[in-house]
């Protein structure tokens, strides 16, 4: 033997493992197939007995179809079934009517708006009562982690356990899941305990909920969200051992429903990976499994009055919903049970009801929730298509900036005109509700508090907020008037400071400071004019933010909106003056932004629109939709459409919107209110952006106008939650192959 084949023979004697590697992993193998082995035959007996039970329910089955008793009564329950639905459609033509009008391009929609008529709710709800809308409140610990940490799963299943007996059906499924996943079960205390060591064996990190025999699997879901215990994942899950005992075919629905949601391992990749990826996704639900306005029963009474509770408004006759509660779905649509502010005292009494329960009434407000928020319900059937079509022609995200409202700090002005430490912290406290179900006052949340600009922190924890949120930078109004600046404190601390983080442009709120916000527009207080040499005077002053590398930019130029152009003298040559001056200070070129008419001012100049690069609407000046709504109590202006709809606000394609407006803290009975705005509206119309390649927000805090993104009291992150789970782009995205 040479010495390279003796180099050779030690080389390959290293490579090789050592004997007791080799046992080692050999027992680790026959392990995992004992264990195998075990679980298949432990699924064998599971295919026997369910044969068994299914050949048994054919047995009574046929023996009551085929007895006299049924065929005698064929003609009572023809006629029943005649009269029920012509009692459906009776009563959904009236609804028709009351909730608004049949044309469906502009239908104005009150169902969930306001209090139905607690005549419609059942004698014996919880919710048929009068409440006082400004005491409730979303629970701040709703508000749960925006991400799981790293490493740890990102898919949960919740499961509802009230017959222990059936746990095997939801934990024999479970082997199919193609990846780790977080399991909360919650347990009905006083039946299913005995459930809780067989679960705990086979999935020692489950959390477990033991919880009232109350709201069927819906109360326990509730609860769930009220801790935040939803939020954060990518994809839930939802089951239950559902029994249906009003049901012949009771047993057979749960392991079709079971087996449409944990269907095998590829399909349920494909679901994540279709929730992960298609924002315009709400729900998941088992082929053949969604319901619509036929299975309304007796629950849209109670569905109306827990959607007042955000207020969302609704159209009736768009329901659709997921037929047994079982199903996939985006977290973000199970975090809006948090925003009804209910408990166990919302739910009736376990009496084995089948209709007209708050649980019911959950049930379709989970469709209603995907719907309004402008999502689709897909059957699983359907989720390898849908996923494909997608990834053919993915959403882009865009850009998205929030107006800024630099006001909250002592300034002399405020102080000469209003009063001594006036800020619109004043205004806000001060609103009062003006018509029954109103919302007012609209205070901010305990971590945002009534903050003061003055203090640079604030900024700072502004811009980390709305950065983890999904907003790409503010757009401060700037207030410059013929060399006097207003309000500038905020602006001028961003600028000494460059550790804080918050991207920003401005918007030159040229017009002249009135008391307008008292409804005197005619009373001046600050005149806007234009001196000599303005336009370059005006330069100079912006000129430090702009050299700033945070300062916004399109295409490498900096950002300028115009909120008046139309008010300036000859806007075309001071455009054409900034660019110039713009090239001077070797930028490329500045982007001119400039806000369309509105109907209450004038718009820009035709040569101003040639030279602007964007032209933009001001919401609610402009970009609406303006349908008027009625509301009990409220005292309106003679001609006056005050009170408008939010829901119907805007058209797709939408370049510009807001969360919400409420002006009525400013100017009382003489302001305007969109009413409906809440999350799942808010949603819908930031889903109406889609395609944009830049997407403005008025505001980020107009508190006093209620157009705030901020967390407020009631409501907590559930706006700014919005943004981030429609505009997500999730980093951990690996797509698998779509056959």
């Amino acid at each position: 033997m040479t010495a390279l084949d003796d180099t050779r023979r030690r080389q390959l004697d290293d490579a090789l493992p050592d004997e007791s590697t080799v046992e080692s992993d050999v027992e680790e193998s026959v392990d995992e197939v004992v264990v195998l082995e075990e679980e298949i035959e432990r699924l064998r007996q599971r295919v026997v007995d369910l044969e068994l039970t299914v050949t048994e329910y054919r047995n009574q089955m046929s023996q009551v179809l085929s007895s006299a008793s049924w065929k005698m009564t064929s003609p009572i329950r023809a006629t029943a079934s005649r009269y029920r639905t012509a009692k459906v459609k009776a009563k959904r033509t009236a609804k028709r009517i009351k909730h608004g009008s049949t044309s469906s391009d502009h239908k104005v929609l009150t169902a969930g708006l306001f209090m139905p008529d607690l005549t419609t709710l059942p004698e014996g709800s919880p919710l048929r009562r009068k409440i006082d809308v400004n005491t409730l409140r979303r629970p701040p610990e709703a508000d749960g982690p925006l991400t799981r940490p790293e490493g740890e799963p990102r898919i949960l299943v919740v499961a509802h356990v009230h017959y222990p007996e059936l746990w095997a059906d939801i934990d024999d499924r479970l082997v199919r899941m193609p990846e780790d996943y977080d399991l909360i079960v919650t347990v009905t205390e006083g039946s299913a305990e005995t459930a809780i060591p067989r679960i705990m064996s086979r999935h020692p990190k489950a959390r477990i909920e033991v919880v009232p025999n109350k709201g069927r699997d819906w109360a326990p879901l509730v609860r769930l969200a009220n801790k935040g215990l939803l939020s954060g994942y990518d994809a839930v899950a939802k089951v239950h051992t559902k029994k249906s005992e009003h049901r012949i075919d009771g047993d057979g629905w749960r392991i079709a429903l079971l087996d449409g949601v944990f269907e095998s391992p590829a399909q349920i990749r494909k679901t994540i990976d279709l929730l992960q990826e298609d924002r315009s996704v709400g729900l998941v639900v088992p082929t053949g499994h969604v319901a619509g306005t036929e299975h309304w029963g007796s629950n849209q009474g109670i569905v109306e009055a827990l959607a007042y509770r955000l207020p969302m408004a609704f159209d009736p006759d768009l329901l659709k919903f997921p037929a047994g509660s079982m199903f996939w779905c985006r977290p973000w649509l199970l975090e809006r049970l948090a925003d009804l502010d209910i408990n166990d005292e919302h739910f009736e009494p376990e009496a084995g009801q089948y209709d007209a329960t708050t649980a019911h009434a959950l049930e379709r407000l989970i469709g209603i929730f995907s719907q309004v928020g402008g999502m689709d319900i897909v059957e699983s059937m359907a989720v390898s298509r849908r996923l494909r079509d997608y990834r053919k022609n993915p959403v882009q995200r865009p850009n998205i900036y929030a107006f800024y409202l630099p006001q909250y700090h002592q300034c002399p002005e405020n102080d000469e005109f209003w009063g001594e430490g006036f800020t619109d912290w004043v205004n806000v406290k001060k609103a009062k509700p003006l018509f029954e179900g109103h919302r007012q006052p609209i205070l901010p949340s305990e971590e945002v508090g009534f903050y003061d600009l003055k203090d640079p922190e604030v900024l700072r924890k502004q811009a980390k907020m709305a950065k983890v949120h999904g907003i790409d930078g503010f757009i401060f109004h700037y207030y410059w008037f013929d060399g006097k600046k207003v309000l500038d404190t905020p602006l001028n601390n961003w600028l000494a400071d460059p550790t804080i983080d918050m991207p920003l442009a401005l918007c030159w709120a040229n017009e002249p400071w009135t008391r307008r916000w008292d409804g005197l527009e005619n009373d001046v207080l600050i005149h806007q004019t234009y001196g000599v040499d303005w336009a370059s005077r005006f330069w100079n002053s912006i000129l430090p933010f702009l050299q700033d590398e945070r300062y916004l930019t399109v295409d490498g130029a900096p950002m300028l909106v115009i909120y008046r152009s139309g008010l300036m003298p000859d806007p075309a040559s001071a455009f054409a003056h900034w660019r110039q001056l713009a090239l001077d200070e070797s930028f490329q070129r500045i982007h001119l932004t400039i806000v369309d008419r509105s109907r209450d001012t004038c718009g820009p100049e035709p040569s101003a629109l040639k030279l602007a690069d964007e032209v933009i609407s001001f919401p609610p000046g402009s970009g609406v939709e303006l349908q008027a709504l009625s509301a009990p109590g409220l005292s309106l202006r003679v001609g006056a459409d005050q009170l408008l709809s939010y829901g119907s606000a805007f058209r797709a394609p939408a370049h510009v919107l807001f969360p919400g407006w409420d002006n009525t803290a400013r100017r009382g009975a003489e302001g305007y209110t969109f009413f409906g705005s809440s999350a799942c509206p808010w949603a819908g119309n930031l889903r109406l952006s889609f395609g944009s390649d830049r997407l403005y927000v008025n505001a980020w805090n107009e508190w006093a106008e209620g157009a705030a993104l901020e967390p407020s009291l009631p409501s907590g992150r559930a706006l700014l939650s919005t943004i981030r789970d429609v505009w997500q782009v999730a980093s951990r995205i690996q797509p698998t192959g779509v056959e």
